[in-house]
């Protein structure tokens, strides 16, 4: 340690304590600092003279441990040191002494305004993003210079898809287009794209627009480094982690884990599934197409509605040509919003002496399912409020499900369109009820979070923002791009680390809580 500190005095001269030895330094250091010597010093000096390549991994594993202790202080990795240096944040320096593969030595320096000249420089990436659909091709570019929600929107445009035979010539259109902004600011290092189809190895077949997309071949066209293809929904996923207060409608209102799963749910043209998971060191989002599992009646009415819904399946395909047999109704069937207009004619079927002519003129003229939300939230036509009523049923008893499945106390999050524009149904029907009717474990139900994301958050655009930093981030190290790890909207509840990271507890005292 006193061989860093004095290699580290030699780098940076202008160190303050550069050249004391480490019992010199506690003992004149207030007690939170000193507590911050005997934790470094008991929990990551017995790694340091391990015969493997680990000055990266001990240092971050070091620079991670202090990210707990003070949130606040911009702490960022660091890779593959070659020689003694020092590693500054707001409140802290590193000094690393290597050999080969062998860390020989490193120590924290403290109080130490003067070292200038170890300050990590913010440097700004321009990148671009899109959100992109089979009717609209949304674009925007950012720099990634400050923090993600201060950053300046530098260029936007909204191409229609179904006029351009490829994306790339999307892209190539609007970067001619921004070509001031690109000279002033560089030319775009990375580009990730949320787009409507699965995507595999960063290739992805769109079926609406007849793209074959592969984003190295599109990096190589578009002169990017990096282009990144994610399904829309692991967009929104991300989104979750860059929205803040205020995004979202709070359902159910609950303390998060900090830690937990994160489960989002979509209804909209169809029903999208992703969830999330930590890593200790931030979330990860993943795919699934849950939506398309089998939706459970419960009651004699709606065991007549699963036979009416799959009798409608089997002939729409028999219509297309499609041989299948119908073996399920999925939840897509019907709590997404083209399931709204099924379930209106189910119940008109069902009811008949209550169809109201003004109404089916109405749907003539009118997106179907539009209008039996409308006039099943103003409840002034008894189908429309029965289809409304079955639709938040189901819809809270699927959410219920993934509670179980996932055990998401880190927060259900409900995006897409329909359940923003019913946000009134959903109180009026005792969503939260639905929600947590799962017999014994109704009270656990009880305890998990649930928000609905509000219809005017770009979710996606902002998914995608947080990918494309976290790109530049590991591309550039060196450059001080911070990226959203955990969504910071929510209230987390201290109770959770308490279980699951008791070596928290040793840093109550010390630090007048938890850190």
């Amino acid at each position: 340690a006193n061989s860093s500190v004095r290699a580290a005095g030699a780098c940076y001269p202008k160190t303050r304590y550069a050249n004391q030895a480490p019992q010199t330094l506690a003992a004149g250091l207030p007690r939170k600092e000193r507590s911050h010597i005997r934790l470094f010093s008991s929990q990551l000096f017995s790694t340091t003279c391990r015969k493997e390549s680990s000055n990266t991994r001990i240092m971050n594993s070091t620079l991670r441990w202090f990210r707990k202790c003070l949130p606040n202080n911009g702490f960022r990795m660091i890779t593959k040191p070659r020689k003694p240096i020092i590693y500054r944040s707001k409140a802290l320096a590193a000094a690393v002494v290597g050999s080969g593969s062998v860390c020989l030595a490193h120590f924290f320096l403290f109080n130490h305004a003067e070292a200038v000249e170890a300050v990590p420089v913010a440097r700004g990436h321009v990148y671009v993003v899109g959100d992109i659909g089979g009717t609209k091709s949304r674009i925007r570019m950012f720099k990634s210079d400050t923090e993600m929600d201060q950053e300046t929107l530098l260029a936007s445009k909204t191409y229609p898809s179904q006029e351009y035979g490829c994306l790339t010539t999307i892209l190539q259109e609007f970067l001619e287009d921004n070509q001031e902004i690109i000279k002033d600011g560089g030319r775009p290092r990375t580009c990730v794209l949320a787009v409507a189809g699965p995507v595999d190895l960063n290739r992805v077949y769109m079926p609406n627009t007849n793209w074959n997309l592969d984003g190295e071949e599109m990096g190589q066209k578009l002169d990017i480094p990096k282009v990144v293809l994610m399904n829309d929904f692991v967009g929104v996923g991300y989104g979750i982690l860059g929205m803040k207060k205020g995004d979202c409608h709070v359902i159910q209102d609950k303390p998060c884990n900090p830690r937990g799963p994160i489960v989002v749910f979509g209804p909209g043209t169809g029903l999208g599934q992703a969830y999330l998971t930590y890593d200790r060191k931030e979330y990860t989002v993943w795919p699934s197409e849950g939506g398309h599992s089998d939706w459970a009646p419960r009651t004699n009415e709606e065991m007549r509605l699963w036979h009416f819904l799959k009798t409608r399946i089997r002939r729409t395909m028999r219509a297309e040509g499609k041989k299948v047999e119908v073996d399920h109704v999925s939840q897509e069937r019907v709590i997404s919003g083209s399931g709204i207009a099924d379930l209106y004619d189910f119940f008109r079927g069902e009811h008949p002496e209550f169809v109201d002519p003004n109404i089916e003129q109405k749907m003539n003229q009118m997106d179907k399912s539009a209008v039996v939300s409308i006039h099943g939230g103003r409840n002034d036509n008894f189908l429309c409020r029965m289809a409304m009523e079955q639709w938040a049923r189901s819809f809270g008893q699927s959410v219920g499900d993934l509670a179980l499945t996932y055990m998401p106390t880190g927060g259900i999050y409900i995006a897409g369109g329909v359940a923003p524009k019913n946000l009134q149904i959903l109180k009026e029907t005792e969503f939260t009820k639905w929600v947590n009717a799962k017999g014994r474990l109704s009270k656990t139900m009880e305890s998990i979070p649930v928000f609905v994301v509000k219809e005017e958050t770009p979710v996606g655009v902002i998914g995608a923002r947080v990918v494309a930093r976290r790109v530049l981030r590991d591309m550039y190290p060196l450059d001080n791009i911070h990226a959203e790890s955990q969504p910071s909207n929510r209230q987390e509840s201290e109770l959770f680390l308490e279980k699951q990271y008791p070596e928290i507890l040793s840093l109550h005292d010390d630090f007048g809580g938890h850190p």
